[in-house]
């Protein structure tokens, strides 16, 4: 799968409850989208609205087990957080919400910055990037078929609809 766009650009030690306050935590997709990052600070929400490629420091969204914070990610329209290393929690909550979530620090060590061009190739785990080109972890087929069904829930249905059994994991 190929993913093109432009980055919005957080740093490091975000944790789960900055991107979405537990006050914001069970409203609807659309409303939580215009709650995330807002605590980050005073760009941070439109930013992110206008990018699908969130690069991220360390640690981004540890401290919380809440789904929401991946969920309002998503649906704010980031379809990609690269950078880390990712929090265990949230890179779990994130691909179960559809959110690919790819480790390269390199990227954000080389200064990447906001509006950035940026394409990711998951078949060669390659991302180009201001003339520069970084190798990721391949991603497992697994997960890349969840990120395809836009959701674990959304892949278990296919699954179930179509009878067959998840190739992934025999």
């Amino acid at each position: 799968m190929i993913y093109r766009g432009k980055t919005a650009v957080v740093g490091d030690y975000v944790s789960g409850d900055v991107i979405l306050p537990a006050r914001f935590a069970f409203l609807d997709r659309e409303a939580m989208a215009e709650h995330v990052l807002e605590e980050l600070d005073e760009t941070a929400n439109a930013r992110v609205r206008n990018a699908p490629i969130l690069v991220v420091g360390v640690a981004f969204g540890y401290g919380t087990g809440r789904e929401s914070s991946a969920r309002a990610l998503r649906a704010a329209g980031v379809r990609v957080a690269i950078g880390g290393p990712f929090a265990r929690m949230f890179y779990r909550n994130a691909i179960n919400n559809g959110l690919l979530v790819l480790d390269c620090p390199a990227l954000v060590r080389d200064g990447v910055e906001d509006g950035c061009d940026i394409e990711i190739d998951t078949g060669t785990g390659t991302v180009c990037c201001a003339g520069r080109i970084y190798d990721v972890p391949p991603v497992p087929e697994l997960v890349s078929r969840i990120v395809d069904a836009g959701d674990l829930v959304e892949y278990g249905r296919r699954l179930i609809c179509s009878g067959e059994k998840d190739r992934a994991n025999g």
